[in-house]
């Protein structure tokens, strides 16, 4: 139970509320003064007697304390219970008895009316709030108590308990330690037994937590401060209910605190609903004014006084009046200045004798343009039927204005719509004997209103102009236009200037009888006229145009939306073998698209959809299947189906044929291509595992410090098979480029270091012809560009190659200068040049084509052919292009430009352990597992490995090398591919699968580009064909060794 303390809100407005209240006060005096009377009594009974009111044992008790004698004082000042709004006839015969102390500020916990109690948190409230005043007892010298007074007591006495026996309330009394020792109540009332269950108990002994704390705070208040105080909680008398206690602090004659309090708790569930409702009521009147932007005033004649609801000010954008501004000079003032004089008129006219209402504009404080409207209510008269007070509304209509500013606008562009599409309104109520149509009708039968006959009703003006050939129409619609089925009609008149028009009738029935019957038939009627001549020229132009089909060798058909047949040209007839005239009718899909197709014919018009181009054979009468490329056009009826597809279509059988003819042959050149592919990989691998060792074998042997005379034949065994090599090379790469698989790789290069490599690699070769290579490179070049070092390397190697086989005297020179640059991309511009035999002018663009040689003595060379073939697709790859220039006996140059980007700086990278050991050929302590079904391969693989210091496992399959990987720990294999029992595609995986860190390098003779991105796929993590060159696999295996470590 929550308790409130403090009065229940005045309502506005609420004069059943106020009544209510008004009785609740007079009812408090009334028990208040009651319960003091009752407790002088009692004190006077008790001095008389000879003991105090304390003493529970009577005066004869000896334990009982001496009575204690207070000391006379004159009384207090009488004073009021209530404040000066509180009629004096309802106190004035307590007023003798009763007194109050001064006026104070009382300190009144508030107590939350919330399902969950919460702590009370003091209010400061003036007196003059309070509804009951303090209760006190002027106390008299304590004296005997003579006869007549006794008899004037009791008299008094019956009289309080009369009064107290009427009412439902009661009294309680409490003493200094808040223990009830006296109440009062009617023992009438029902569960008044129960009350007497509260004598000689505290309020927490009976009372619910709750109301045991609101009521003894509100003790506590009145005993600390002196003050009255009263506080609102549920339940006292029972769920659902409120009471209210009045608490009062009992003072003695001398006015001092006696300690005692008295509480008079009513009940106060009827009050706070009858409150509830109206202020529920008010708010709802409050609610609905701000959602209907208005709010009520009025202006009392006698006294000027005026009244405005708060939303008026809000209205205006103001939160008060201007000082010494009355609310309807400021209200005139804020009025646009074309309506201010009309507002002032509206003033004027109190008893509302021109207008009750007044719209204008009004320009708010904060400079908004509103649209208001002042309405004035009944005037209030008094008895001798004088206006006393006018009274009435203010209300913001801006929104309504503009809907009907848009109402009319519409309506405007409505009539104006009408009159340029030529459509008039009407509508019939059945019984009558007119028809009500809009302006634009008359304006269709160029009929002037104004000049037709007087008693000519519409139906004959309806009729009159009729074409004498249509007015049945009319007719049947006039007879029962409640009964038609029809909703439109067609029909002609003559106007008055002898024009001959079309007009659309069109109907619709109004069912507004309250038996569902139709009383009323409404619609349009539309000047037709233009579309029913387009209507004739579209078929006069359908005609001609089925003529000029005719005429023309292609085929064309019409066909409604479920494929019947309207037109078929002479074309289409004789090339299926019908008749033209026979045609017309026939289903076109059963009969003349194969079965297969007419589920995609029917989809069309599911979906209302047809495909603008479609090719599809048709079924001619002979069996012959003739294949037609048609264009569609389709049209669609006014709910968007298909109404009708006309096709105009080629006969593309022969066309058809020669397609599948060259779709064959792409075919079969794409196999033979497969083939080539096929047929080159196996040629390569097959070529490269003897060249594999023909190769190792005679580096291992170069290495091993041959005789004299062993040293020319090893070269001339390693330069025969690097050429074979090369030659096989150029083949492969060259398809590569050819198939499209070649791609660029983009990576960090230093083109110093990869051009003094090329030098290197070249340098014995020219040696050997004691030629020199020089080197010319701009300072300004970026060393730390990003490109593809292998295929620049490549066009180089090529070029100076070719160089050095073609020059005998003299030398090569590699020019690299900077062509331009921007913020982060460098064009470099390369050029080889030698001092050979040269080149025939004539013959310098064909060098660059595949397997061609420009000369006989070129060809006394050797070579495949496809070097520079390669050279010109690689540097295209690049974006680019290259160049020759030559003279005869005098040389060669070669000229190409690339773009890179490049890096403003290198990027440093601390150079590990690992790196050094590369550098110094040294890869000691590092295992490898070189898996490979040859043994010459093994053999070969194993002598370089060796010299690197480092320590070998073999294995002749892939099963073997998957066994050997799970039981050793190793730092790295070299996989071959194609191997007996497991290849080495599988046994990566399964090795991957359980050591996905552990370094794989394919190393196959198998060079093909699909066989690299295989084994990608397939988790190896480097590529190295055979033969191989020594320093590549070191490279390669010293770089995954460093990533590993």
């Amino acid at each position: 139970m929550y308790a409130k303390f403090g009065n229940i809100p005045a309502v506005p407005n609420g004069i059943s509320t106020n009544i209510l209240i008004l009785a609740g006060f007079a009812l408090v005096l009334i028990i208040a003064g009651a319960v003091m009377l009752l407790i002088k009594f009692r004190r006077l009974r008790k001095e008389d007697e000879g003991y105090d009111d304390d003493d529970a044992s009577g005066p004869n008790n000896a334990g009982s304390r001496p009575f204690i004698k207070l000391p006379p004082l004159s009384p207090p000042e009488k004073q009021t219970l209530y404040n000066e709004k509180t009629p004096a006839s309802n106190v004035a015969q307590f007023t003798a008895a009763i007194s109050v102390p001064e006026p104070r500020t009382i300190l009144r916990p508030v107590v939350d009316d919330t399902p969950a109690p919460t702590p009370i948190v003091p209010e400061l409230v003036k007196p003059d709030t309070i509804v009951p005043t303090p209760v006190a007892v002027t106390e008299t010298e304590i004296k005997p108590i003579s006869d007549a007074k006794n008899i004037a007591l009791l008299k008094s006495l019956n009289e309080v308990n009369a009064v107290i026996s009427s009412l439902s309330d009661v009294v309680f009394e409490y003493d200094e330690d808040q223990i009830c020792v006296n109440l009062w109540y009617n023992k009438l009332q029902p569960g008044a037994a129960e009350l007497e269950r509260f004598r000689g108990k505290k309020p927490g002994d009976l009372l619910a937590p709750d109301t045991t704390k609101a009521l003894k705070d509100a003790i506590d208040i009145s005993a600390a401060n002196g003050v009255s105080t009263d506080v609102e909680f549920r339940s006292f008398y029972g769920d659902g209910k409120w009471s209210r206690a009045y608490v009062s602090p009992v003072f003695d004659k001398d006015n001092v605190f006696t300690g005692r309090t008295t509480a008079l708790i009513i009940d106060i569930t009827a009050e706070r609903e009858e409150a509830e409702k109206a202020g529920a009521e008010y708010q709802r009147a409050l609610d609905a004014q701000k959602v209907a932007k208005l709010g009520d005033w009025w202006y009392d004649l006698a006294t000027k006084e005026t009244y405005w609801a708060d939303n008026l000010y809000k209205l205006l954008d103001i939160d008060a009046l201007p000082k010494g501004t009355t609310h309807f000079e400021y209200y005139a003032s804020s009025v646009v200045s074309e309506d201010r004089r009309a507002v002032y008129q509206f003033f004027a006219d109190v008893e509302g004798k021109q207008h009750n209402e007044s719209q204008h504009g009004i320009t708010t404080a904060k400079g908004n343009s509103r649209y208001f409207r002042i309405v004035r209510g009944e005037p209030v008269r008094n008895a001798q039927g004088n206006i006393t007070r006018v009274t009435g509304i203010i209300q913001d209509i801006t929104e309504n204005k503009s809907i009907e500013r848009t109402i009319k606008r519409s309506q405007a562009e409505l009539s104006e719509a009408q009159s340029a599409a030529k459509i008039g309104n009407w509508k019939w109520y059945l019984g009558q004997k007119n028809i009500s149509w809009s302006d634009e009708v008359y304006h269709i039968y160029e009929v002037d209103p104004s000049s037709l006959k007087t008693g000519l009703s519409h139906f004959k003006l309806l009729l009159q102009y009729v074409h004498p050939e249509d007015k049945v129409i009319l007719l049947t619609f006039l007879k029962n236009p409640a009964n038609l089925r029809r909703t439109s009609y067609e029909f002609r008149i003559i106007t008055p200037t002898g024009k001959l028009k079309f007009l659309s009738l069109i109907i619709a029935k109004i069912k507004d009888g309250e038996d569902g019957s139709v009383k009323s038939v409404m619609g349009t009627l539309q000047d037709v006229t233009d579309r029913k001549r387009a209507e004739l020229n579209i078929r006069e132009t359908e005609d001609n145009y089925k003529e000029i089909l005719d005429g023309v060798k292609l085929a064309a058909v019409s066909l409604d939306r479920n494929g019947n047949i309207l037109f078929c040209n002479k074309y289409l007839a004789g090339l299926l073998g019908y008749p033209q005239s026979k045609l017309v009718g026939l289903k076109w899909y059963e009969q003349f698209i194969s079965e297969n197709l007419q589920p995609v014919f029917a989809k069309w018009a599911e979906d209302s959809q047809a495909e603008p181009n479609y090719i599809n054979p048709v079924i001619c009468r002979n069996g012959e299947e003739r294949v037609i490329s048609w264009q569609n056009t389709t049209i669609y009826d006014e709910d968007g189906q298909i109404k009708q597809i006309t096709c105009i279509g080629e006969d593309v059988t022969d066309q058809q044929k020669d397609r599948q003819q060259l779709i064959d042959a792409k075919n079969d050149a794409e196999r033979a291509s497969m083939f080539k592919s096929e047929f080159l990989s196996t040629m390569s691998h097959e070529i490269r595992t003897p060249m594999n060792a023909v190769i190792g074998t005679t580096e291992l042997l170069l290495e091993e410090n041959p005789r004299a005379d062993q040293i020319g034949y090893l070269n001339t065994l390693k330069f025969s098979g690097e050429n074979l090599l090369g030659i096989i090379n150029d083949i492969l790469d060259y398809n590569k480029i050819e198939a499209g698989k070649l791609e660029l790789t983009r990576t960090q290069l230093n083109i110093n270091k990869l051009v003094d490599n090329i030098k290197q690699s070249f340098a014995a070769k020219a040696a050997e012809k004691k030629l020199s290579i020089n080197i010319e490179m701009a300072n300004t070049i970026p060393q730390n560009i990003t490109g593809d070092p292998i295929r620049i390397t490549q066009i180089l190697n090529n070029l100076v190659s070719n160089a050095i086989k073609f020059t005998h005297k003299g030398g090569i020179t590699i020019l690299i200068r900077e062509d331009s640059r921007t913020e982060n991309k460098v064009k470099l511009n390369f050029t080889v040049a030698d001092t050979g035999i040269g080149i025939e002018p004539k013959n310098l663009d064909k060098i660059f084509e595949p397997f061609v040689q420009e000369s006989q003595e070129r060809r006394d060379y050797g070579g495949s052919g496809l070097g520079l073939a390669i050279i010109k697709r690689l540097i295209q790859l690049h974006g680019s292009d290259i160049k020759a220039s030559s003279a005869l006996g005098k040389g060669t140059q070669f000229n190409f430009v690339i773009e890179f980007e490049y890096q403003a700086e290198p990027v440093k990278k601390p150079v590990l352990n690992a790196v050094q050991k590369m550098q110094e050929g040294d890869l000691s302590g590092m295992k490898v597992l070189v898996v490979d079904d040859n043994k010459m391969n093994i053999l070969i693989a194993s002598r370089f490995l060796n010299k690197w210091h480092i320590n070998i496992s073999e294995a002749n399959n892939g099963l073997v090398a998957t066994q050997m990987a799970e039981n050793n720990d190793y730092d790295l294999i070299l996989m071959d591919l194609q191997m007996p029992v497991m290849d080495g595609f599988e046994a990566t995986q399964i090795i991957k699968s359980k050591q996905p860190r552990l370094p794989i390098i394919a190393l196959t003779a198998d060079a093909m580009p699909e066989t690299f991105a295989k084994t990608r796929n397939y988790g190896m993590d480097d590529y190295l064909t055979k033969p191989f060159m020594p320093e590549i696999l070191f490279e390669k295996i010293a770089r995954h060794y460093r990533m590993a470590v």
